[in-house]
């Protein structure tokens, strides 16, 4: 909790804080413009509020930027923090003589209470949540048929939206909610494509030729491939036939050809032997029979080299014919590989049909492709529906358990503060908006005791951490319609401040109650700052 803010600018220098409610009291003659309502302010800037210097901006002008401390306790830690006027958007974390420490960003600040005053909503900025409750003069949150409302501006869906977050049931609705989202941007997507003529446009009408269209192609395509299989049947049939007979003339010449050239080879062979016999052959026979007749032995050598120039001759006219049947029998081969080369390529379709199906199959593609782009974004358009349906009957569900919930609480203060007979103010939740009344009273004073009700009921019943009233709102309760109320800001340790002036107006026990819970006295001369701007000189 926090415990306690200095500044240098104040004139008590340290104004400290208890648990349960925390009062700031004027004087008897309810003076104004003695810092009740700027106390508040400065509470909302320990919590990282910025009203301070948007609707307070006449404190800077007139005392200067100046530093404020806060000091909070949660259980035995103590943390101490300045913020600057002139840098609101950075905290210093600060030692325990207030020394300044490491900076942190106002988000990282604003982290640090959420998790500290376990302010744990996923959905829901701390902020959110605490400026809502924050209804001081000069900020736009204090219109009391308005509760929900943090700035006028804010739409009633928003706020609606807020309420849900404030009571952690928004997880299911956002779950939804980001669901539909996504396919509201698909949709978006989808229409801006077809604006700019990315996609052709196609309507249901367009959908239905393109189905007759389809169906119509496929039936062709399914013609077109029956007879194609029965015309490649016939070929096939006819084909094979003449591969066969090619396939056997082409066996026999091959084996032909084997033959043949296998005679060429010996004959080759022998021509490029040396078959004659000379007379130097003999040279060892003579040796060993030196009385043989070597005449004899040259007319021998003699008639083998006759006889080796007749077989070359007929070798040399063998070879020739061996070669000439061997380039004949493979210009036969050549064509026969032709021939079965045209013969397979018989088998394939005719030129004009493989173009038809192709053509086919390019429409079918293109209609198919529309009409899968039309389905889809029907698909989207029926899941948009789905969802908006299912989230409407999924947030209805909530706000009927959060109305009545809140109604109750505030019926139970009512009645135990004011008595079973007097009517409580009514919240009605809606989708899109709100409405918060009491029935058959539209005067003022019920009116900002229904606000006031409303915001306790929510301190009470939900992780509100904190809850402050200035004086504008109790300014226009009666005054034992306030006396009733102040015991239930004491139903909670949690801190609550509230500014009043001429307690004394609301009976004795009020005002002990009141001094007992006060924790800054101001009056006209002792202000709040050290400095007194209310009149020039």
């Amino acid at each position: 909790m926090l415990i306690e803010i200095r500044s240098q600018k104040f004139r008590m220098g340290v104004v400290s804080f208890h648990s349960g409610m925390n009062v700031i009291l004027g004087d008897a003659n309810a003076t104004n413009s003695i810092g009740k309502s700027s106390m508040l302010m400065v509470v909302d800037f320990a919590f990282g509020g910025k009203d301070l210097l948007l609707h307070n901006d006449d404190i800077v002008k007139e005392i200067g930027h100046h530093e404020c401390f806060f000091t909070f306790q949660f259980a035995d830690e103590v943390y101490r923090f300045c913020r600057d006027t002139s840098q609101p958007d950075t905290v210093y974390s600060c030692g325990t003589e207030f020394e300044l420490g490491p900076p942190m960003t106002l988000e990282a600040y604003t982290a640090f209470l959420r998790h500290t005053y376990e302010v744990e909503l996923p959905d829901l900025s701390f902020r959110m949540l605490v400026g809502l409750f924050t209804r001081v003069w000069g900020k736009e949150n204090i219109d009391p048929s308005k509760p929900l409302h943090i700035v006028p501006s804010k739409s009633g869906e928003e706020c609606v939206d807020n309420l849900i977050k404030t009571f952690d049931r928004y997880a299911t609705i956002r779950d939804i909610a980001l669901k539909l989202d996504s396919t509201e941007k698909e949709l978006k997507a989808w229409g801006t494509a077809k604006t700019h003529r990315v996609i052709p446009v196609i309507q249901k009408k367009g959908y239905e030729e393109n189905q007759q269209s389809i169906a119509t192609l496929e039936s062709e395509l399914s013609d077109i491939r029956v007879n194609l299989a029965r015309y490649t049947a016939n070929v096939s049939e006819v084909v094979n036939r003449e591969l066969l007979e090619l396939k056997e003339q082409k066996d026999r010449l091959l084996e032909l050809r084997l033959t043949l050239a296998s005679r060429l080879q010996r004959i080759q062979n022998n021509l490029s032997g040396s078959r004659s016999v000379r007379s130097e052959n003999f040279q060892e026979l003579v040796r060993y029979f030196p009385a043989i007749d070597q005449d004899r032995l040259a007319r021998v050598g003699e008639f083998h080299t006759g006889v080796a120039r007749i077989l070359r001759s007929e070798l040399d006219a063998s070879q020739t014919q061996l070669e000439d049947q061997l380039a004949v029998i493979d210009q036969e081969l050549a064509s026969i590989d032709e021939r079965m080369a045209r013969s397979l390529n018989t088998v394939e379709a005719p030129t004009a049909l493989v173009d038809r199906v192709a053509e086919v199959a390019t429409k079918m593609m293109s209609a198919r492709e529309e009409n899968g782009r039309y389905e889809h974004e029907v698909e989207l358009r029926a899941e948009m529906k789905h969802l908006k349906e299912h989230l409407q009957t999924e947030k209805e569900s909530i706000l009927v358990v959060i109305e009545k919930t809140i109604n109750d609480g505030m019926r139970r203060i009512m009645t135990e503060q004011f008595g079973p007979e007097r009517k409580s103010p009514y919240l009605q939740l809606r989708e899109r908006n709100y409405s918060f009344e009491v029935e058959e009273d539209t005067g003022t004073g019920v009116a900002y005791t229904g606000l006031v009700l409303f915001d306790l009921t929510i301190f009470l019943l939900t992780r509100l951490p904190i809850l402050v009233h200035d004086t504008v709102i109790f300014k226009n309760i009666e005054n034992d319609s306030v006396s009733r109320l102040l015991p239930v800001y004491l139903e909670t340790a949690k801190q609550s401040f509230i500014a009043l002036d001429e307690i004394d107006k609301y009976g004795p026990e009020t005002t002990a109650l009141l001094i007992e819970h006060r924790v800054l006295q101001l009056d006209t001369k002792n202000l709040l700052y050290i400095k007194d701007w209310r009149s020039r000189t």
